[in-house]
């Protein structure tokens, strides 16, 4: 039988929440607002589906470059090339 190749191959660790963090995520994390040109972290809240990045920029930190909808554009260096991402507000963290 062939091995799995989908997007989701091998995210069984990214995508599960530690056991004190299951159930729904707090409404204000999906509402956050972002500036432009505001450092976040990327980092996938497995409790919702819409607006994910792909699992293999997890813990990747960019810079907010706009809006798009309601999930804003996200740019990264992702090994010396830039990319630029599409997420929701609750897959992102602020920089502090």
């Amino acid at each position: 039988m062939p091995s799995s190749n989908g997007p989701l191959h091998g995210t069984r660790g990214k995508l599960s929440n530690k056991p004190r963090e299951r159930g729904t995520s707090p409404p204000q994390r999906a509402i956050a607002e972002y500036d432009e040109g505001q450092k976040v972290h990327l980092k996938i809240d497995p409790s919702v589906r819409d607006g994910r990045f792909h699992p293999r920029f997890n813990g990747h930190t960019g810079e907010v470059v706009g809006e798009q909808g309601r999930a804003f554009k996200v740019r990264i260096v992702d090994g010396g090339k830039e990319k630029t991402l599409i997420a929701r507000p609750a897959h992102l963290r602020a920089q502090e």
